[in-house]
């Protein structure tokens, strides 16, 4: 069922009964599907995807509990967001191929639904995303003291937040002990962004914060260099939310990309 919400162009489908909202802009034989980062939801790519809709069809969404999105208990791990994925594009009768955009933990699930389908996805653009040993690295790289304040930091917030955005906190911490990978297909173009501008913070985290500067582009470097498809670019022009401090690098790979 689709239907249209009060506020703003935001509509939402029903899934097992909850509902999932999402905003649908912009027309095209491609479809750009943007997955936001850990804790946000669609408005976050308010201004962006009003600029990219004038190129192309772009879809964003509440995962569950965030936004105008119903929250569902137990959906924040991998493969129940990579579900909730599937039931939106399903609904939607979004055709393949389609290009997965991810922001952060967004980057997961859209690297993680191309390996359950990959023949309907055309591109990959991954923002900001850490790979998957980052958290293993980051901790071997600290000292105890430095990681356990890192980890006392998240466990105090979701404490203070809704079930929903505490759930995608400790999909997070969940993240940092895991070891799964997923693979990044080698027949498609990926488009990796990773930045290096540094940001004013919590003073006991600075050196904390650099390491993990360091270990993130180390990180990123190698997949640039493991994977020929791999583009990646980095910029100290804009902080971990690139897409909105610098749209034009993100948007104008993907209209290169559409025109060809």
């Amino acid at each position: 069922m689709k239907q249209k919400m009060d506020n703003k162009d935001i509509y939402y489908i029903e899934n097992d009964g909850n509902k999932i909202a999402y905003s649908d802009t912009g027309s095209g034989k491609t479809t750009i599907v943007l997955v936001s980062g850990g804790t946000l939801g669609l408005e976050t790519w308010d201004r962006f995807q009003k600029q990219l809709s004038k190129y192309v069809r772009v879809i964003s969404y509440d995962r569950s509990g965030l936004g105008n999105s119903d929250y569902i208990p137990n959906s924040k791990n991998i493969n129940a967001m990579t579900e909730e994925l599937e039931v939106l594009i399903n609904q939607l009768n979004i055709k393949a191929p389609l290009i997965l955009v991810g922001h952060s933990i967004g980057g997961h699930i859209v690297r993680k639904y191309t390996d359950l389908f990959p023949d309907r996805v055309k591109a990959l653009f991954l923002i900001e995303t850490f790979h998957e040993l980052f958290y293993k690295e980051l901790k071997d790289s600290v000292t105890e003291k430095m990681w356990s304040d890192y980890i006392g930091n998240w466990e105090k917030l979701i404490r203070q937040v809704p079930p929903g955005v505490a759930d995608e906190i400790g999909f997070i911490l969940e993240l940092m002990k895991s070891a799964e990978r997923y693979r990044i297909p080698s027949n498609i173009p990926v488009y990796l962004f990773t930045s290096i501008k540094e940001v004013e913070i919590e003073e006991k985290f600075v050196e904390f914060n650099k390491i993990a500067f360091k270990v993130h582009l180390k990180l990123n470097n190698q997949l640039g260099e493991e994977y020929e498809n791999l583009t990646h670019i980095i910029t100290d022009k804009s902080s971990h939310f690139i897409y909105l401090e610098e749209p034009e690098l993100v948007m104008d790979k993907m209209i290169q990309l559409l025109d060809k």
